[in-house]
């Protein structure tokens, strides 16, 4: 079975029709959007064949082809549910709106990577849009496995495509020695936490979180002067800054698990990890604008050439479970930094203990296969940093499966 992963690249600078076409289908689709959404409001629905059977004609008659009629309807849908999604939770939800920066979606008809480039079909036979494209050496060889539905957009005065990969599985060579699982915690305190047979790799956020307050405090105080050339003037510098950090965080990890036999890498799933983690205003601007997902793709690549294999393990209850005994419950969470298990006693820092039990759980994977719901139970005890010994074949087990699915991707049925 195919994995899926997704790769964003970056589009040559276009020309100047280029770009016109590009701006003025991006204003249409995202009115398409639009008018799919208000009939999803309207009708209390985020039935997909609802709400595309009232809106498509008055979509089409925007001018948009048919391929992008159906995108847009998949993007009202996707922003329905989850306007829904919010006022069930019993969380504030204002009325959501379509916009621009959402880009333009592209239906598997829509468009073809060939080579290094990307034919979008305009809606009239014949008639293409080609649009070169970035690629870095290690992504070429695979653009030939692109399938499903994609993604443009534009950010500042770039436009970016993300593009679905369905990449084949390829056996692993085996020494049957078993395998050495490394759990990586991720957070904001300490950006990972990895716990390893022979110590503890920690990437430390106090520094990172003061260096991004910087960048905010200095942002906010340019505004408040309106001195708006200065904010300009930054633009791009703290995402650069990011993307630099999480290369080398990327690094160290791939890195620090190839110094093992057999080494794997287990996350934890990243799906709503903004959801999962709120606290003060200050700290959810943090985590909204923290690059996770990045940080996963860095790895993914990194590990791939170096023979590491990553897999992502259910989130839940990894942080208040006690590797030694199992008993989980938010009182063995004493601190932010604490870990003290009200059953057997043991402690520990909290971010370590969340690292066993994501290895332990990704052990669990790899001997019994990969069930989606899979949590933190009472594992055998193990060694200090190992997890607990690991079947020899990898058979069935779903390595990579899409940590950071967008909806729009996936084409409708």
């Amino acid at each position: 079975m195919p994995r899926a992963e997704t790769v964003v690249l970056k589009l040559r600078p276009p020309g100047r029709a280029k770009r016109a076409w590009l701006d003025r289908t991006a204003e249409l689709f995202r009115q398409g959007t639009q008018l799919g959404l208000d009939a999803a409001l309207g009708m209390a629905t985020s039935s997909r064949a609802k709400i595309h059977t009232a809106t498509y004609a008055s979509i089409r008659a925007l001018g948009l082809p048919s391929d992008y009629c159906r995108m847009a309807v998949n993007q009202a849908v996707q922003l329905a549910r989850s306007h829904f999604g919010l006022r069930k939770s019993k969380q504030q939800a204002g009325k959501p709106t379509a916009v621009r920066s959402q880009g333009i979606g592209l239906g598997t008809n829509a468009y073809k990577v060939v080579g290094t480039a990307l034919r979008l079909s305009t809606g009239v036979q014949g008639v293409y849009i080609w649009l070169p494209l970035c690629v870095p050496q290690h992504w070429r060889d695979r653009l030939q496995y692109v399938r499903g539905d994609a993604r443009l957009f534009r950010r500042g005065d770039e436009w970016f495509v993300m593009l679905p990969l369905k990449m084949p599985n390829t056996p692993t060579v085996r020494d049957g020695n078993g395998e050495t699982v490394i759990g990586v915690d991720l957070g904001i305190v300490r950006l990972a936490t990895a716990k390893h047979p022979n110590g503890v790799f920690i990437a430390n956020g106090k520094a990172i979180r003061h260096t991004r307050e910087g960048y905010a405090s200095l942002r906010r105080r340019y505004q408040r002067h309106r001195r708006l050339d200065r904010v300009r003037a930054m633009k791009g510098k703290e995402r650069r800054w990011m993307t630099d950090l999480n290369h080398k965080v990327s690094r160290g990890l791939v890195d620090l698990a190839a110094r093992y036999p057999n080494p794997v890498l287990a996350f934890e799933k990243l799906d709503g990890i903004r959801d999962r983690i709120r606290g003060s205003k200050r700290f959810n601007r943090m985590v909204a604008s923290w690059a996770f997902r990045q940080l996963a793709d860095f790895v993914l690549y990194k590990a791939e050439r170096a023979g590491v294999r990553v897999i992502f393990v259910d989130p839940r209850k990894t942080s208040r479970t006690c590797p030694k005994c199992g008993h989980a419950t938010r009182a063995n969470r004493t601190t932010q930094a604490d870990f003290r298990c009200v059953a057997c006693g043991y402690q520990g820092n909290a971010d370590v203990v969340a690292s066993l039990n994501i290895a332990g759980v990704a052990a669990g994977l790899l001997r019994q296969g990969p069930p989606d719901t899979a949590r933190p139970s009472a594992a055998p005890r193990c060694g200090a940093g190992q997890a607990a010994p690991a079947g020899e074949r990898l058979d069935g087990v779903k390595v990579w499966a899409s940590v950071h699915a967008d909806s729009n991707l996936e084409s409708s049925v």
